[in-house]
């Protein structure tokens, strides 16, 4: 055992105590108990409000502790996502008709399909962003040209077909 153990870098308590399950102390189930109650009071809880709100009732533990049973016990919240709406379909512009719906490409370069992008950028100061124009083949998906320039406008796509 000690050949063993030396081999690979552990000592021998190590080794015995890896496969054995831990016995929980009752300070354990009572934080484990207390840790569950708060999850369920406050499913929007994550582990450092969770940790605060042990803290403010009198337990002496860190975030660490907390996270790592939380993870045992599957408590970690998932928060979702609100939904944000991004399109205007309210507006006086005219609507053109999708006139590819219907179509099928069959062969090479019957179909092209374009879009552009708004990309917001930290750096920039007086225009927070630009645009990315980028113009596809339908069947396969190969790119035909991409451009990248100072903003949203018919410039953007004008210049991803050269």
């Amino acid at each position: 055992m000690n050949a063993l153990c030396a081999m690979t870098g552990l000592n021998r308590a190590g080794f015995y105590r890896w496969g054995r399950p831990r016995q929980a102390t009752p300070v354990e189930m009572e934080l484990r108990d207390q840790i569950q109650k708060v999850a369920l009071e406050s499913p929007a809880y994550g582990y450092r409000r969770i940790t605060s709100e042990l803290q403010q009732r009198g337990f002496a533990v860190n975030h660490k502790r907390v996270l790592r049973m939380m993870r045992e016990d599957n408590l970690l919240c998932v928060r979702r996502r609100r939904f944000v709406v991004t399109t205007d379909s309210r507006h006086s512009l005219p609507i053109y008709p999708n006139l590819a719906r219907q179509i099928k490409p069959t062969p090479i370069n019957q179909l092209w399909v374009a879009d552009i992008t708004y990309i917001r950028l930290r750096t920039e100061f007086r225009l927070p962003g630009c645009g990315a124009g980028r113009i596809l083949a339908a069947r396969d998906r190969l790119g035909a040209g991409t451009h990248v320039g100072g903003g949203v406008d018919h410039d953007c796509v004008a210049h991803t077909g050269r």
